[in-house]
């Protein structure tokens, strides 16, 4: 009498399989991840760069103040560091800390809830003036990751004359703030 064999899997065979994907995946994910990471403030950092250069070539072309701000789900600007909502783009005739009018936004930029954005303590606004420069001292946003191990993943610098250059950390740092 002739046997004949089966070609399907064992249990044994299946559960190691599985074992060695699960191990695969467990290391892979992280790195996943990380990438992901990169790819979002990539993005943040080129949009938020642009986003300010653009209002800059606007003050100067219209020759007023152009004001750039962090926005607040009511479609004004926040009183606070946090950009991580958006930002607003708005001509500001009067140097004021709101538009004066819905028709005086020139745009708004909806932000990454990924990534969390914030401006240093002591500055909130970017204004530029009609020759470009912006007044007061340079000015920092930064974004970082968001969850357990928020990490910082770049910033946008604003120098006082007008110029915008964005900088990426070294290694890994811890993010400054709480997002």
């Amino acid at each position: 009498m002739q046997r004949t064999h089966s070609r399907g899997l064992t249990l044994i065979e299946l559960l190691t399989v599985l074992a060695v994907v699960a191990a695969i995946a467990g290391l892979g994910l992280p790195a996943l991840r990380d990438v992901g990471d990169r790819a979002r403030a990539s993005n943040a950092l080129h949009h938020l760069s642009a986003t300010l250069a653009s209002a800059r070539t606007t003050a100067i072309h219209r020759r007023q103040p152009v004001t750039v701000c962090p926005a607040g789900p009511d479609g004004r600007c926040r009183n606070d560091p946090t950009w991580s909502g958006g930002w607003l783009i708005y001509l500001d005739p009067g140097r004021r800390d709101q538009p004066a009018s819905e028709a005086d936004v020139l745009r708004r930029i909806d932000g990454d809830r990924r990534i969390a954005l914030a401006t240093t303590a002591g500055r909130l606004r970017v204004r530029f003036q009609p020759d470009g420069r912006s007044g007061g001292s340079n000015l920092s946003i930064r974004l970082c990751s968001t969850g357990p191990r928020a990490r910082l993943l770049g910033r946008v610098v604003v120098s006082n004359s007008g110029r915008t250059r964005s900088e990426r950390p070294a290694g890994t740092e811890p993010c400054p703030f709480v997002p």
